[in-house]
């Protein structure tokens, strides 16, 4: 009998949901599912029966959650006086940031949530795009992330917390052509040089994925691991790229180049944007306060 199970268990009865349980928990509602289905079977007893509209105990499951829940408690008890009295114990979070990360909820990280921390808590900071920080995620080298969320995410043991949608945009010098539309056609892009961001960024898939729609044939002079000499390249005036951006901030990745400007696409492209977390792996307790901190700035931002 697995402590998670029986935490799973819990919540299930506190919120009278799998879905509901699962988001409190920061895990896959899968996961919850078949802990308690090998609950079930260890015990050769039915604990939860689910019906389309509701979810309800059985007489078992009762007697059996109305026994745990205060071990339950105990444990965290005895837990949080071992924390306390480990003086020594260094919390370490490692967090992943997309260089066009949400300027507001960045900014709150910065004057907020790290303010916060206390003596034996660090926060180390990790730049770079998605599949970047995926492969990170999933080698247990990054606890959290706020990048893309791509639409192949579920082909990884990462999971997501959406917040909400930057566009695409093109990327180019204010002096260029094309800077003189205020939307893109995006049948240019068959004559615009195009430089690109390397395999580490879902944008480049993105934009590719729009262009075989269309028959477009994408120019691509230059591909780059950097958002630093990315951005050079394009300021050089030789090619554009593209970026997605929050409609109500520059993104950070701009603040330092007044010669570069953004333009929109005629038919509009958006990006999910989200917390990117290690799929049903166990979150310390800096990371739980990080995953509410977000989602919390995510909402008020809204």
């Amino acid at each position: 009998m697995q402590f998670k199970a029986l935490e799973y268990l819990e919540a299930i009865y506190k919120y009278k949901s799998f879905t509901k349980a699962a988001e409190a928990l920061f895990v896959s509602q899968p996961a919850i599912s078949a802990a308690i289905r090998k609950l079930e079977d260890d015990f050769n007893v039915k604990l939860i029966i689910r019906t389309p509209k509701k979810l309800f105990f059985t007489p078992d499951g009762e007697t059996f959650i109305a026994k745990i829940i205060p071990i339950l408690e105990e444990l965290r008890s005895i837990e949080k006086d071992m924390l306390a009295k480990s003086r020594n114990r260094k919390q370490i979070l490692r967090l992943g940031l997309s260089p066009t990360a949400p300027p507001d909820i960045v900014h709150r990280i910065y004057q907020t949530f790290l303010p916060s921390l206390v003596e034996n808590e660090e926060v180390f900071f990790d730049e770079g795009g998605a599949y970047y920080h995926i492969q990170k995620i999933s080698n247990g080298e990054v606890d959290v992330a706020i990048n893309v969320i791509p639409e192949d995410i579920s082909d990884f043991p990462v999971a997501s917390i959406p917040l909400y949608r930057q566009e695409i945009c093109l990327l180019l010098r204010e002096d260029s052509e094309l800077a003189k539309y205020d939307k893109i056609p995006i049948q240019l892009l068959n004559s615009t040089p195009i430089t690109s961001l390397g395999a580490s960024s879902y944008l480049p898939k993105r934009l590719e994925m729009e262009a075989a729609k269309r028959n477009i044939h994408l120019k691509v002079v230059s591909k780059h691991l950097h958002q630093t000499s990315y951005i050079e390249e394009i300021l050089l005036g030789n090619s554009s790229g593209i970026i997605n951006v929050d409609g109500n901030h520059m993104s950070r990745a701009l603040y330092a180049h007044k010669a570069l400007v953004t333009r929109p696409f005629q038919e509009p492209m958006y990006l999910e944007i989200g917390i990117l977390y290690q799929k049903d792996g166990h979150l310390q307790p800096l990371t739980k306060r990080i995953l509410d901190f977000i989602e919390n700035s995510a909402k008020s931002s809204i």
